[in-house]
């Protein structure tokens, strides 16, 4: 394939589609229509019939050299496909995918039996996924990273899949009721699990990590609650903690038996001090692998970095209102007193004032953000002060 030239393949028909593809690119993305064209490689419709063969003659430069070990090619490495055609199941019993992501946008029942996909990623967020998974041939499924709505997998298998990525969908209010995982049986000996929340939102109840009493290797990423269940997960030897701002109740590090390695950082820095400590007095008991509890944050910190309410609004609006508020923010870090606090502030809602469709959500969303800088100054003001700075000077 000449990366140079573009050339037209029957994606999903003669000469259907257009692709120039920069050298060193090792992906490829199908769109689906109506989606924005500049960020896929092609656009289809969502239910249009691929000819995924029209991949067999496209070669990596290696592979190009040693075409006869790739009769059905190698390029492109990695598939990135929104849509409802499953040919690239088939066409994959024939040729190595290395990674294929894939988000369909109604029910699917999938059989990976003899698939050759190393690593699948798959989203869903309104449709049920129905996957079957039995090791048949020696090119066997190496992890599963599923997101969305997880309670709609259904998953059957007997192989071994040696790593598992779940990112559920999780509200935005941290006042609901924490996120369980659904009981998935058939995943119940996996020994490798990530667990991905956002950083401020719904925590993760780790309780429902329960069903995988096997677990040697455990990361969690975001807002997780409930840590101290983790100690009944007696089995692990590897645990990284990121992005959590309240790890309350977290187990000593010498509960369990086989840890070898802990990586924690960007991490609630309370507990995040005593298990430094931990850390420092387990390294001299037994060898360990890389380890470490670095960047611990106070709660704000989460708040100002990852809680910023002004990430929902109209685009434009947003990108002006996050820019205001984080000079607002920059310049209460560096107050010398209560009216520098005040100024920046009133300097932050005096902007808003002359944004366009500034509505009761709005407002909301501005009172949220003046708090969270209230809190982020040095100072401790009395918040019935800062109502009283917030409505004087809004006009929305």
């Amino acid at each position: 394939m000449d990366r140079d030239t573009p050339i037209y393949i029957s994606l999903t028909g003669t000469d259907s589609h257009q692709i120039k593809i920069p050298a060193g690119q090792g992906s490829f993305s199908i769109g689906r229509m109506g989606m924005d064209k500049k960020k896929f490689d092609v656009l289809v419709g969502e239910n249009a019939v691929i000819d995924w063969d029209v991949f067999n003659t496209f070669y990596t430069p290696h592979g190009q050299q040693n075409a006869h070990l790739h009769p059905y090619g190698d390029w492109p490495r990695f598939f990135y496909y929104w849509g409802n055609d499953i040919g690239f199941v088939e066409w994959s019993k024939k040729r190595v995918i290395e990674n294929f992501f894939w988000q369909p946008s109604r029910s699917l029942c999938l059989d990976l039996s003899d698939a050759q996909i190393r690593n699948l990623a798959i989203k869903s967020n309104n449709d049920l996924i129905k996957l079957t998974l039995e090791k048949s041939n020696n090119i066997s499924l190496y992890s599963l990273h599923l997101s969305g709505k997880i309670e709609l997998f259904e998953i059957k298998t007997k192989q071994e899949i040696h790593h598992i990525r779940i990112e559920p969908n999780t509200e935005k209010d941290q006042s609901v009721s924490a996120y369980h995982l659904p009981i998935i049986p058939d995943l119940a000996k996996i020994s490798s699990l990530d667990v991905i929340v956002k950083p401020i939102g719904q925590a993760f109840d780790c309780e429902s990590l329960l069903q995988f009493p096997n677990l040697k290797n455990l990361n969690l990423t975001g807002n997780i609650t409930n840590t101290a269940c983790l100690k009944q997960l007696h089995q692990l030897e590897r645990i990284g903690i990121r992005y959590a701002v309240n790890l309350e109740g977290f187990p000593a590090l010498n509960t369990w038996e086989n840890l070898s390695s802990f990586i924690a950082w960007n991490i609630d820095e309370k507990t995040g001090k005593t298990l430094n400590t931990q850390l420092k007095h387990l390294a001299k008991e037994k060898q360990l692998d890389y380890s470490s509890v670095s960047k611990l944050r106070s709660p704000i910190w989460f708040s100002t970095e990852y809680g910023i309410p002004f990430e929902n609004w109209e685009n434009k609006n947003a990108k002006i209102a996050i820019k205001a508020y984080k000079s607002a923010l920059k310049k209460i870090s560096k107050a010398q007193n209560e009216q520098d606090v005040k100024e920046s502030i009133i300097e932050l809602i005096e902007m808003i004032n002359t944004l366009p469709n500034i509505e009761t959500v709005e407002r909301e969303d501005t009172g949220v953000a003046v708090q969270q800088l209230v809190e982020a100054s040095k100072f401790d003001i009395d918040q019935e002060i800062v109502n009283v700075w917030f409505d004087k000077v809004r006009d929305f």
